[in-house]
C-alpha cells in the first residue's frame, strides 16, 4: 500500500510540473485537453491503484466527452488496463481574473478493459484552482459486467466497486 500511494504521488507531481498551464489557459474550454490522473479503490480488503492519462473533448463549454487510457494494479489483483469513455456535464465559478475558482463535473461512462473487467460507471468531482494549481478529486461507481472476475489467489470480485481518484493540476491543452 505504501508503494501505490508513493507512485501515485511521484505520477501526480510530475503531472503539476509538465502540465502547470492548463489551469491558466482556460478563458473558456478549450476544444481539446489532456490530463493525468490517480486514484485508489480496494477489492475484498485489498488495495489497488489506477493511472488515467485522458484526452478531453469540450463539444460544449458544459459537455466534455473524456477518453482515458488507464492501468490499475495492485499486489493481489491482476494487473487491468483499457480504455474508459464518458460524457460529463460540468460548470465552473471563476473569478474575473480566473485567479480562483471551482469546477463540478458528473456523467456516465462505459469501461474496455483486459481480464473480464468491462463495465458501465458513473463518476463525479470537484476541482478548486487558485493561480494555476488544480486540486480536486472524487468517485467513479463501477458496475462490472462478469461476474466470473477472481484476484490472483482465484477469489471472487465483486460486480460493483467505488474507487476514488485525485487531481492534481489536470493536464494541457491543444
Amino acid at each position: 500500500m505504501k508503494k501505490s500511494i508513493a507512485l501515485l504521488f511521484c505520477v501526480l507531481s510530475f503531472s503539476v510540473c509538465s502540465f502547470a498551464a492548463y489551469g491558466e489557459s482556460r478563458g473558456s474550454s478549450p476544444a481539446l485537453s489532456y490530463d493525468l490522473s490517480g486514484g485508489v479503490g480496494s477489492y475484498n480488503q485489498n488495495s489497488y491503484t489506477e493511472i488515467d492519462l485522458g484526452l478531453n473533448w469540450f463539444v460544449q463549454d458544459w459537455l466534455n466527452w473524456r477518453n482515458a487510457l488507464f492501468t490499475q494494479f495492485g499486489s493481489t489483483i491482476d494487473t487491468v488496463y483499457g480504455l474508459d469513455t464518458a460524457l460529463l456535464a460540468q460548470t465552473s465559478f471563476y473569478t474575473s481574473g480566473r485567479g480562483a475558482g471551482i469546477e463540478f463535473f458528473a456523467g456516465p461512462g462505459l469501461r474496455f478493459a483486459n481480464e473480464d473487467s468491462n463495465g458501465a460507471f458513473a463518476k463525479a468531482g470537484v476541482i478548486f484552482a487558485l493561480a494555476g494549481l488544480r486540486l480536486g478529486g472524487g468517485a467513479q461507481f463501477t458496475h462490472y459486467y462478469s461476474d466470473t472476475r477472481e484476484d490472483k489467489n482465484q477469489e471472487r470480485l465483486p460486480q460493483d466497486a467505488v474507487q476514488y481518484f485525485i487531481i492534481l493540476s489536470g493536464g494541457g491543452t491543444f
